[in-house]
């Protein structure tokens, strides 16, 4: 568990006084509508396909880097239909340069329903935290990964065709 502040009878009925009345008057000075600065980088991190760093007010930060890989889609498919799917692609290329069809939408129908979960992979690690399968880590994890397959839209662009998908790693 991460260390809980502990806050005497006097402070916390100074911060529940202070944040009920109208309009809340905050103990830094901030109206009710602003934010705590906050301050982002990308593309930290060499040897990522993509990063950034947050660092927030308080001091802390967090880093994340994200790795894609592609690998071979298993399932029951048989290399005659990967060798369809490859003639349609060609097909697809050629009204693509001919002007005759949106390439991109029929994609992205073809696409849709074939993506899964287990291609995205979401690993946390906190300062503080020994182990990997400590209940927050575990849950934070767990949080982020549904955040990014819930709508199921990235999983569904990470379908290549022709046998072949995306894995992503968010570190």
């Amino acid at each position: 568990m991460p260390p809980s502040t502990l806050l005497s009878p006097s402070e916390l009925a100074y911060l529940h006084t202070s944040l009920s009345l109208d309009p809340p008057i905050r103990p830094d000075a901030r109206s009710p509508t602003s934010f705590r600065p906050l301050v982002a980088e990308t593309d930290l991190l060499p040897t990522t396909n993509g990063s950034a760093r947050l660092c927030f007010a308080d001091g802390s930060e967090a880093i994340v880097g994200v790795k894609a890989e592609v690998e071979r889609t298993t399932g029951s498919k048989t290399a005659g239909h990967y060798a369809d799917e490859a003639n349609r692609g060609k097909d697809e290329d050629t009204k693509m340069h001919s002007g005759e069809a949106d390439v991109d939408e029929e994609r992205r129908q073809q696409a849709r329903g074939k993506g899964q979960d287990s291609w995205i992979e979401v690993t946390v690690d906190m300062p503080g935290f020994g182990r990997d399968d400590d209940g927050v880590v575990v849950f934070l994890g767990q949080m982020l990964r549904e955040g990014l397959v819930a709508d199921k839209g990235l999983r569904d662009r990470l379908w290549i065709g022709w046998g072949w998908h995306w894995r992503v790693y968010v570190d």
